[in-house]
Formats: C-alpha cells, structure tokens, sequence
C-alpha cells in the first residue's frame, strides 16, 4: 500500500501543476538518457581540464545541446534532426563567432537573421522546432566568443566534433530500449487512474465538505489522466516498431478511464456516502489491480497471470451484484483483463510486436504559417534587444541573458509567462545549489565527478518539469565554467542573466505579441459541441462500441483545452474581467454531462433517435450563442431516453445563459482577446 500512496502523492502534485499549465510528467524521467548524456558532456570536460584547453568547452557544449536535441522515436527521424541542428549549430557558431570578431555592432546585427532563420523551424514540427532552439542558442553564445575567421572556424570545427560524438554515442554506441518512453507513459496512464479509484473512494467527502469540492477533484482528475493519455498517444506514434501495440493498450486505459468516469457520476449522484457494503468492497480492489497493473506495464515483459486472476475475480463479483455502480467498475475490471491478454499474446506471438505505421517524417511544408513566422520576427527582435542591454551593463558571461530570452519567449503568450517564471525560479536554485557545491568542492578532479550526476540529472528531467531541468541545468553551466574559467561570482551571474533575458523575453511578449489562438468563447463552444454530440450518440447508439470511445475522447479533449485556458487567464488577474467564474461553471456543467452520457453508455438501453436529434439541436444553438451571439435555447429539452442527460444538459444551458447574457458579443470577444 505504501507504493499506492507514494504514487498518489507524486501524481497528486503533478495534476496540480498541470492545472496551472507547469508541465509535470513524472513519467518522462529517463535516467539512461540522462547517464549517456552525462558521459558524453563530462568526457570532453574532463579532456578540456586535462589538455589545459578552455575552448575545447564548445566541444562540451556540443554534445549537450545535440543530446537535448534528440527527438528520440526512430532512428530515421533521429538522425535527420540530429543532423540539422550539427550541422545548422557549426555553421551558426563560425558566422557568428567571426562577426563577433569584426565589432559588436556587426555581431549584433548577424544575430538578426542567425535567430531569425531557426526561429522559422516551428514550420517542420515539434522536433525541427526544437532544433532550431538550440541552434539559435549556439548563435547568441557564439557571439560572445569574438574570433579571427580562421579561429572562428576551428572553434566551430569543435563545436562539430561534440555533436559528432553524442550523435555517435546516443545513435550507434548506447543504445536506450527503444520502447522505454513508450513503456513509461502507459505506466503513467495507469498510475494517474489508480489515482483517480483512490480516490473514488473517499467520494464521501463532497457529502460533509460540498459539491463544489468534489467537482473540483473529479475535474482535476479528469484533466490530468486526459493529458496523459493523449500526450501517451504522442510518444507511442514515434515508437519504431510496435506503436500498435502500445496503441491497444492506451485504448484499453482510455475504457478504464470511462469506468471510473462512470463509477465517479454515481457516487457524485447518491444521497448518502459509500458505506461498508459489496459496492465499497469492490471498487476498494480496484487500486490494488491497477497498481499490479503498473508495476507490470513498466517491465520489458509484463507478467499477466496476477493481472488476469485479480481481474476474473474482482470481474465475476462485480456481475454477481449487477448495479449501476458495479457495472461501471466491470467495465473498468474488463479492460484491465484486456490489457492482461494483450501481455499474453505478446508473450506467446513469434513476431513479438506488430509492425510500425507508415509516417513519421518531419512533416516539411513550404509555407512557413503566419504564427511561426510572427515568432521568429518577435525573437530575433528581443535577442537583438538582449543582447545590447547586455552590452551596455556590461555583464558577465552576457550570453546566459541571450540564451535566457530565446529559450523564455515561446509562440503563444499564454505559454511564455509560465516559461519565464519557472526559468527564474530554477535560475536561483540552480544558482545556490551551484554556489554550495563550489563552496564544499572547491577542488577540480572533486567538481569533475560531480558534474556527472548533475549532467545526468539535466537531461533526466527535461520532459519532467522545466524548473527542476532548468536547476540542474543552472548548476552544470556554472560547475563547468567554474573548471574552465575560474572566475569569482559565477553562480550569481548566471542568476542575474538569467532573470534580466527572461524579463525581456516576457516584456516582447506583451509588447509585440499578436494574438493567437481561439478566445474563450470559441473554446467554450467546442467544448460544448463535443460534449453535447457524445451525449447524442450515446442516446442513439446500443452497447458500447470504438464510435462511442472516438467521442468520448474528442469530448474530453474539448473540455481541457478550454479548463487549461481557464486556469492560465485566472493565474493572469483575468478572473473578474473575463468572467472566469461563470466559465467554471458552465466547464463543470460540462463535465456532468460526459459523466451522465459514460455511466448511460455502460447501462441497458434502448437506442432513441428523436432524443438524439432533440441533443443535436439544442447543442447546434448554444454553439450558435457561444460563436455569433445568438440566443439562447430553452433550458428545458425534450428527451425521454435519461433523466440524468436532460439535467445536465439542462445545467449546461443555464450556466451558458450565466455566462453569456451580461455581456454583449463585441464586450466578450474583447475580453478573450485580452488573453
């Protein structure tokens, strides 16, 4: 039980980051990356102490940067996007080196483009994008080592043999388990459901505490196992071979999800708590099975026999007792059997997975899309802006703040300012952890050792959270500086940089940000176009089928994009202007309705057209109210199929009016414009 509850709290503290739109995937650690990246920086660091050689640090700088630059997924992929940013970083690194050489003004104005043109590599997808990050963050440290042509040229020759051998070492040398992230963010999925059952459990609390407070968990709940499912989906896409596989699995944990969704909408809609009885008892077993299930899941050959016992057990209760809540727990039960047969035909096949699906290339397109486009020009305009802030206070190791205000200012707002809080949080105490280690370990061959465990634990945690990779980070540039350029105050530089180019980073945002992305409204009317339609097909459909997952799927999707942009225009000041309140409950109204249409979906009914057909139109006004202003439906609808669809239909519309009638159409777009 005690790893039950460590994994609760662990998923308890990222589904509260994640609210806030701090990424936190506890799933994402990767500890091999992280020691094959460690080896590789803290093998040329210790060849530059050796030879005496400081500028062999390029060489260092090199592998790390290719190293955060690997995509991971297939080789194909790997290669192509290692090799853009090798070969785009030494080409960068000589021209911006030798400009740097002629005069500051010069080098100044070659970061113009040298920014610019990576900034253009969000044409080419996620990877690409990532690599032209970095490469133009070779750009603004590269002018920051002015150099004759020729020496411009050997120091970019250096930077090349760094990215040659992490490329080497990553592709061809060490080799991960290729289906390690794949493995690990099914095993988050499954650690976020038994979360959620946990939890279920203590569903008598919105019995002494209020509604509200259990709305706000189950929603919360919701979201998070939602975003894990979807982002599992992601890393699946990218595995070589077996992304079927996986992809049976990750349907599978999406019906357990509809289970609990399920088992949650009873226990919300009961007048009295879960008492002692079969219900308690059953779905007391389920955290159990589910942590079986993730124990099993993170092994390269997962063990079913266990899995498969708990799961008939617990399965043939569960139709023993035959109610609506039992019911929803079967269903949940099954698709854990389910996952458990999987394993076993895994185990049993001669062609151990299925084959990959055809894709996955970087996507190029020849139009670069009017977002990207408007980054790249905002980005090179604050690098350029950084850069002679920089000069004119004359600041130590100046390229941190360059560095700091390409990596802060991202394409949307709303996602720069998160950014730049976590650079600096982790800035700091990165600094003071740095600052304590030179301190203790003052000696090289001691400051040598320990930039292993702290390059290792960089490369760990950089899909994990930003502000604990950023730490790490911090404390490896300034150990690494401190071996080869021993200077006093190095720890409080890279603080001081790095707070001063976030800020800037942050201060372009405001100032020359255009807006992007849909408004409130536009979310909203989604969220409930979506909702609402996975109630109709629920109402017109019998059983359960794949059509049904598809929108239950699209409608979870819908809600969480619109409670993300909720939560980031509260934490923005917005809550009064933008009636965020009101949002709120037109959200959980929302979520009432998908729980109402799972816990129909899991129950015996008849299939109803009419009623289908009465949803669709009372979905297609209030969409038309949330686009164009229109007016508002009756609250009451005509359908006979559930009771509990029609209240929470009927909350949905109530909550719309709440939120819609106050303002005009002009006022609302203004005020989702603010965002």
């Amino acid at each position: 039980m005690s790893d039950i509850q460590h994994t609760s709290l662990t998923y308890r503290l990222a589904r509260r980051l994640e609210s806030y739109s701090f990424a936190a995937a506890p799933e994402q650690i990767g500890v091999l990356e992280g020691v094959r990246a460690a080896l590789a920086v803290a093998s040329l660091v210790a060849l530059a102490v050796w030879l005496g050689r400081p500028e062999l640090s390029w060489a260092a700088f090199g592998a790390f940067w290719a190293c955060l630059s690997d995509p991971g997924g297939r080789d194909s992929l790997r290669l192509r996007v290692l090799g853009i940013f090798a070969i785009g970083g030494t080409v960068t690194a000589f021209l911006a080196a030798a400009a740097a050489g002629i005069s500051p003004v010069v080098a100044g104005l070659a970061l113009l483009p040298l920014v610019f043109l990576p900034g253009l590599g969000g044409t080419y997808g996620p990877a690409v994008s990532q690599a032209g990050t970095l490469i133009a963050v070779v750009a603004v440290v590269a002018v920051d080592f002015p150099r004759a042509p020729a020496d411009a040229l050997a120091l970019a020759g250096i930077f090349l043999c760094g990215c040659l051998w992490a490329i080497v070492l990553c592709i061809f040398v060490w080799r991960i388990p290729r289906y390690a992230p794949a493995r690990r963010a099914i095993g988050s999925v499954i650690a976020r459901l038994g979360d959620m059952a946990a939890e279920l459990l203590n569903g008598e609390r919105h019995h002494r505490q209020g509604r509200a407070v259990w709305d706000a968990m189950n929603a919360e709940h919701r979201r998070a196992v939602r975003a894990a499912i979807e982002r599992a989906r992601g890393i699946v896409l990218g595995v070589e071979n077996g992304s079927a596989y996986f992809m049976a699995e990750i349907d599978a944990a999406d019906r357990i999800f509809a289970g609990l969704i399920a088992a949650g909408h009873h226990i919300a809609d009961r007048d009295t708590p879960l008492d002692d009885g079969p219900e308690r008892s059953l779905l007391s077993r389920l955290p159990l099975l589910l942590a079986e299930a993730h124990r099993q899941v993170m092994r390269r050959d997962p063990a079913s026999a266990s899995l498969a016992a708990g799961a008939d057990a617990l399965l043939r209760d569960c139709r023993a007792t035959n109610s609506a809540m039992t019911r929803a727990i079967g269903a949940t039960v099954q698709a854990l059997a389910d996952i458990a047969q999987l394993w076993r035909q895994r185990a049993t096949a001669s062609d151990v997975l299925p084959a990959a699906t055809p894709g996955g290339g970087l996507g190029l397109r020849r139009a670069v899309p009017p977002p990207v486009l408007h980054h790249a020009i905002r980005l090179a305009i604050a690098v350029i802006l950084a850069y002679a802030l920089a000069r004119w206070l004359d600041l130590a190791f100046s390229y941190w703040a360059t560095m700091a205000t390409v990596v802060v200012l991202q394409p949307m707002a709303a996602t720069t300012w998160p950014r730049t809080v976590e650079r600096m949080l982790g800035s700091i105490a990165g600094g003071i952890l740095a600052a304590l280690i030179l301190t203790v370990l003052p000696v090289k061959l001691a400051l040598l050792l320990v930039i292993l465990p702290v390059a290792a634990a960089a490369i760990a945690f950089r899909l994990v959270n930003y502000t604990i990779f950023v730490i790490f980070l911090t404390a490896l540039f300034v150990l690494v500086t401190a071996l080869l350029q021993p200077v006093h105050g190095i720890p409080w530089a890279r603080v001081v940089n790095n707070i001063l180019g976030s800020l800037i980073g942050l201060s372009a945002t405001l100032l020359l940000w255009r807006r992007q992305g849909p408004t409130p409204r536009v979310l909203l009317a989604a969220a409930v176009e979506a909702n609402l339609a996975y109630a109709a097909a629920v109402v017109a459909s019998v059983g359960t089928s794949p059509a049904l997952d598809a929108f239950r799927r699209a409608a979870g999707i819908g809600s969480n994009a619109a409670e993300m942009l909720q939560h980031r225009m509260a934490l923005e000041g917005q809550r009064r202007r933008a009636r965020l309140v009101e949002m709120e409950a037109v959200l959980y109204a929302l979520r009432g309705v998908a729980g109402a249409s799972t816990a129909l979906a899991l129950s015996d009914r008849e299939k109803s057209t009419e009623d289908a057909e009465s949803i669709q139109r009372q979905s297609a006004v209030l969409v038309q109210a949330f686009r164009q202003g229109g007016p508002l439906p009756d609250p009451q609808i005509a359908c006979a199929a559930s009771e509990d669809i029609v209240h929470t239909i009927v909350s949905v519309t109530l909550a719309a009016r709440s939120y819609l009638e106050p303002v005009s159409a002009v006022t609302a777009d203004r005020h989702g414009s603010a965002i």
